[in-house]
């Protein structure tokens, strides 16, 4: 099992989350902004290479809409990208350890 993707998939999830959070933020900045139409994050999974030598990453792309901003759902969006942010740190936690217990295994 590598360890090195489990680091780079979560990592790309961290910034998927920040991505995400800082969409949110903008559109509840500008909740009273005339004319303002509200973004959001869209994320999809990328796969490349096939069996032990695949890897996985989050691609997210900021999509702008004709809707104007509703609060409710920007602080659920930011709700998300904090749990999501979460899990993807205790990801990166749980490979370090992982990886620090393997290194001592085999030394």
């Amino acid at each position: 099992m590598a360890i090195l993707p489990i680091f780079s998939t979560a990592v790309s999830g961290l910034n998927a989350s920040a991505r995400k959070a800082n969409s949110a933020a903008d559109n509840i900045a500008n909740v009273l902004t005339e004319d303002y139409t509200a973004s959001r994050v869209s994320n999809s999974t990328v796969v490349a290479g096939a069996g032990a030598t695949s890897s996985t990453s989050i691609a997210a792309q900021l999509i702008g809409s004709d809707q104007p901003v509703d609060l409710a759902t920007e602080i659920i969006r930011l709700r998300e990208a904090d749990i999501a942010y979460r899990a993807n740190a205790s990801v990166i936690r749980t490979a370090s350890e992982l990886s620090k217990e393997t290194l001592s295994i085999t030394s």
